[in-house]
């Protein structure tokens, strides 16, 4: 994966590793997300999650800004929405059965005052 710029936000796969969490469905990738807002403290809330531009999740987001959900193996995209900010889109993530993908997604502020306003000085 090459280096992405992260003025509009980005994501990235920091660590892969054998599934080791008892209860998870054979046949699944199990996708580990850490949530960034734009100041550098961890995103809880209001985050969706789109697979393949088909399926919308809306993952629970614990107070450290990780995610967790399952997904079946093979390429996916990923995009993450969040209000206020940037969406972050990842193509083509290959996954494996029973690996476990830790992904860290920072998300950057869209410019407030970006859209011209009609207000006089």
């Amino acid at each position: 994966m090459d280096a992405q710029n992260c003025e509009k936000g980005c994501g990235k796969i920091t660590k892969v590793e054998p599934t080791k969490i008892k209860g998870i469905k054979p046949n699944r990738a199990l996708l580990v997300f850490k949530f960034q807002g734009p100041d550098g403290k961890p995103a809880k809330s209001r985050i969706k999650v789109i697979v393949d531009s088909k399926d919308t999740l809306h993952p629970k987001i614990d107070v450290t800004g990780t995610a967790k959900i399952t997904t079946t193996p093979g390429n996916h995209s990923l995009k993450f929405i969040a209000n206020y900010w940037y969406s972050v889109k990842m193509d083509q993530v290959s996954l494996k059965d029973k690996t476990t993908y830790d992904l860290f997604i920072r998300f950057e502020a869209k410019e407030i005052g970006a859209v011209k306003s009609k207000e006089k000085d």
